[in-house]
């Protein structure tokens, strides 16, 4: 944290509009780099690609199919995801330094060996017609993706961002470059060629772990001990991921709201395009989210629990603490108001942007929805990244738990109701939630000095 932070700093202390925008470009590629790589490369794949096939439906296949790979690897491995960082965090305090390398390649096989059992299962009885390549191809992806989110999240843990942000270029970079030559062997040349980019990008991130971590030993499942986990945090990734994606869920296996891509996979046209463009627009809120969190909240964070291990004068603990919280506040409060402004201009260059994607303009009115929805969703991922902070584990379980059965009820909901009411479910259940988590989150901060000397 504190490398990235010290740069950050370094170039607002410069006091000038070219360093705030130099800070927020710079926090732009590091926090949203990785997602804007993989989500326009895929977008863009389509394009580039279309030209070298005959028939276009191979690219449209290729794209769902790897959305539904993303999709249910997230929810997998989302039981480990906060849990194997929490524990690396405790491991690093206890200056274990040598269980951090072992237990991560412990979890990451573990979560491939499972995720590889089960794709291998569900493509064997799913995929019999497409043949025995596409079957392992499926099954070798959804397993690399596996293995992927463990590594990433842990990286991104460490604030390794620069080099995560540079993985993700030469993986998708070597995709597309495969996929040129690849392409003329149809949906499996396609596959392949994801395949051996997405294979790139997890052994560059995993040597990186390996090289700045030493260990006598390869695999460690510590993590399996109750006494040094918290089963919250296995419940916590697992409901956020699920909720991200239950509502796409809906419109996939509503018969009337989606169609057969290939097996039993089914994509809606009318709720896949628009969401995707409206999860790029989110970009300028997750700047402003890492750039905030990094050089103020941070720093407030550190210099509060500082004076309260090194025994502070009460009034200055109290002068921290104030401090602290009114930095909670302006994190939330700054990133809707930046993602305010990028919402009205995504409203206003709304038309450009889907003519520049070659898309029909009858999306604008669910586009204007899913944006708002997406906003939503920065703020809501914003607030149970300071409760995380603060350690409300419980807290964060329940947020998340409150997002998944709202956003499946409400999406269901509109979904019987019409055309007209797409979208709204997804709005609602994060304005829903969104409510919760801040209540929560300010019961906590009105009581932080009880909650930090009464019970810790």
């Amino acid at each position: 944290m504190a490398g990235i932070s010290f740069e950050l700093r370094k170039v607002l202390r410069e006091k000038t509009i070219t360093s705030i925008a130099k800070a927020f470009g710079y926090s732009t590629v590091l926090s949203a780099g990785p997602y804007l790589i993989s989500v326009l490369t895929i977008i863009l794949s389509y394009y580039l690609l279309s030209p070298l096939v005959a028939d276009k439906k191979i690219i449209i296949q290729f794209q769902v199919i790897l959305t539904y790979l993303v999709a249910f690897s997230l929810i997998l491995t989302g039981f480990s995801q906060l849990m194997i960082t929490r524990f690396i965090a405790d491991r690093i305090f206890e200056r274990k330094y040598n269980l951090i390398l072992p237990n991560l390649l412990g979890n990451m096989v573990l979560n491939m060996g499972v995720g590889f059992l089960l794709s291998l299962i569900f493509s064997i009885l799913a995929f019999k017609q497409q043949g025995p390549i596409f079957i392992i191809l499926y099954v070798f992806n959804f397993t690399i993706f596996c293995g992927l989110w463990i590594v990433n999240i842990v990286l991104t843990s460490f604030k390794s961002y620069k080099f995560i942000v540079f993985s993700f270029l030469v993986g998708y970079l070597t995709f597309l470059i495969l996929a040129f030559f690849l392409v003329s062997f149809g949906l499996n040349g396609l596959l392949l060629s994801f395949f051996l980019g997405q294979a790139l990008l997890y052994f560059l991130l995993l040597g990186y772990m390996i090289k700045n971590h030493d260990s006598d030993e390869l695999f460690r499942f510590d993590f399996f001990d109750r006494k040094q986990i918290f089963v919250s945090l296995i419940f916590s990734g697992f409901f956020y991921n699920l909720g991200v994606w239950i509502d796409k869920f809906v419109f996939w296996f509503t018969p009337f709201t989606s169609i057969q891509i290939i097996g039993p996979i089914r994509a809606s046209i009318v709720y896949d395009i628009p969401m995707f463009l409206a999860y790029i627009s989110i970009a300028p809120g997750m700047a402003v989210f890492f750039l905030k969190l990094e050089t103020e909240f941070a720093e407030y964070y550190d210099k509060y629990y500082r004076a309260v291990r090194e025994g502070a004068t009460l009034p200055k603990i109290y002068e921290y603490g104030d401090e602290m919280i009114l930095s909670a506040r302006n994190v939330i409060l700054d990133i809707m108001r930046i993602q305010g402004i990028a919402f009205v201009i995504f409203l206003l260059f709304d038309t450009f942007l889907l003519k520049l994607f070659n898309i029909s303009l009858l999306y604008i009115p669910l586009l204007h929805i899913l944006m708002l929805g997406t906003y939503l969703q920065l703020v809501f991922m914003c607030i149970l990244a300071i409760l995380n902070y603060f350690d409300r584990r419980i807290e964060v379980m329940f947020s998340s738990l409150i997002f998944v059965f709202t956003n499946f009820l409400f999406s269901l909901i509109t979904v019987f109701l019409g055309p007209y009411f797409y979208g709204y479910g997804f709005v609602f259940s994060l304005l829903v939630s969104n409510v919760i988590s801040i209540l929560l989150l300010r019961r906590f901060l009105n009581e932080i000095h009880y909650q930090t000397f009464m019970l810790n």
